[in-house]
């Protein structure tokens, strides 16, 4: 049965962790993310743009424009043709709308692969990747090939649920006594920083996923429990020891909420918890660090703890100071209080997206998926999973690749066979 279109199709409310992007985003700083595809044959630049076009209905909350309001951004939607382009050296740049038909969004082609670039305040990496999957889909079917979806992949026949296109921070936002997450200043990493400012350092390295499990099980730790501590570890190992004795490694995770409270939003829905880790200038051992990793794992990843940090985040928005204040006003309190803490209390991220699952038909003709973040002022580190390899994507904007020296090193004395690929940036 057909949904009908639960929305104001004349606007749509920013979602609560979407507010910030516009806001803070600059050349250093884009906001954007990349996923891609790599399909079985070149692609047909032509039947690309069909397919996009023919998604438009189906993602409405991706075609649209952004507009300030006098309290808020909001977004209209956008009729303007969607451009696809070639790619370049250059991966998520800062997305400059009016060079962009408006959209906040990029499709690019390159040889057999097709990258989408979102700008984090239209969605995450879950709403990236069904809009990614059924472009592909869609692509393959314009090209000729028989395909039968099994509902892994979103279908163009129907149309967008209301919950689909909620903000789900704001409806499921509790007014229960929150916690407080005060956090210190992190270790930051310092290197030489690339000639061209716009350049984004890219390794990454592929894994067998049954060895990468099985390694992380005689650990007896989770693949993401194990891969943050081995970052952890790295840093211990690569990093400027006089700072590392006087601040903390502290990793960014970010968590699909989806995980924990029922929703089926295709916008943002994620929150981030941090790992802390305080060496004192010691040079702990891996074992140590992943117990100290596994133990804050077991303490942030419950439902009561990442409602807290939801209802935290909430509960700002809806301070009766913020909702006042003109967005001008806000806008200037925002870019201040960002430039001041918006990077110190982390010093990386990890984010594990997990297994991506395709119709049989379909994955016939892709044989890889690529998950990429910005790196700002601090690096960044991607995970995903498909067809029984693991991609692990760093990105840097500073020439040194020690950190991945150290942990491509790590994993290649257990045993683990890697390939290993760059963009050869440095």
């Amino acid at each position: 049965m057909k949904s009908t279109l639960a929305y104001d199709s004349r606007w749509l409310r920013l979602d609560n962790a979407a507010k910030i992007y516009p806001v803070v985003a600059t050349e250093k700083n884009s906001g954007v993310f990349r996923v891609a595809a790599q399909l079985t044959d070149l692609i047909d630049k032509d039947i690309l743009l069909r397919a996009v076009e023919d998604t438009r209905d189906r993602f409405p909350s991706f075609f649209v424009k952004l507009h300030q309001g006098f309290f808020w951004f909001y977004y209209e939607p956008n009729l303007k043709p969607v451009i696809i382009r070639n790619e370049s050296s250059y991966i998520c740049e800062e997305m400059i709308a009016h060079k962009n038909n408006g959209y906040l969004f990029k499709f690019f082609y390159y040889q057999n692969r097709i990258s989408l670039e979102v700008f984090h305040s239209l969605s995450d990496g879950t709403g990236a990747f069904a809009l990614l999957k059924a472009v592909v889909f869609r692509y393959l079917e314009l090209a000729g090939y028989p395909l039968v979806n099994d509902g892994s992949v979103l279908s163009l026949d129907d149309r967008p649920s209301r919950e689909e296109l909620e903000d789900s921070y704001n409806a499921l936002f509790t007014k229960k006594k929150r916690n407080k997450f005060l956090n210190t200043t992190a270790y930051r990493f310092r290197g030489k920083a690339f000639k061209d400012k716009g350049g984004i350092g890219l390794i990454a390295a592929t894994i067998d996923t049954v060895q990468l499990k099985q390694l992380s099980k005689s650990y007896q730790a989770t693949v993401s429990e194990f891969l943050v501590a081995l970052i952890s570890y790295s840093i211990i190992q690569s990093g400027n020891q006089k700072q590392l004795a006087k601040h903390p490694i502290r990793i960014s995770v970010p968590v699909n909420m989806r995980r924990f409270l029922y929703s089926q939003s295709l916008r943002n829905f994620s929150l981030f918890f941090n790992t802390t880790l305080y060496t004192e200038g010691k040079n702990l051992s891996f074992d140590t660090v992943l117990s100290m990793t596994q133990n804050q794992f077991r303490q942030e990843l419950t439902l009561n703890r990442l409602q807290d940090r939801l209802n935290e985040n909430v509960q700002f928005e809806k301070n009766i100071l913020v909702k006042i204040l003109p967005l001008a006003l806000k806008k200037m309190i925002f870019k201040i209080g960002y430039s001041i803490i918006g990077h110190r209390p982390s010093s990386i991220s990890l984010t594990n997206f997990g297994e991506i699952k395709l119709p049989e038909t379909m994955a016939d003709h892709v044989t890889a998926f690529e998950f990429n973040l910005a790196s700002g002022k601090k690096p960044g580190v991607a995970v995903n999973t498909y067809n029984n390899h693991t991609k692990i994507i760093f990105n840097r904007c500073f020439e040194s690749t020690e950190l991945e020296r150290v942990f491509v090193k790590f994993l290649v004395d257990k045993g683990l066979k890697i390939q290993i690929d760059s963009n050869h940036w440095q």
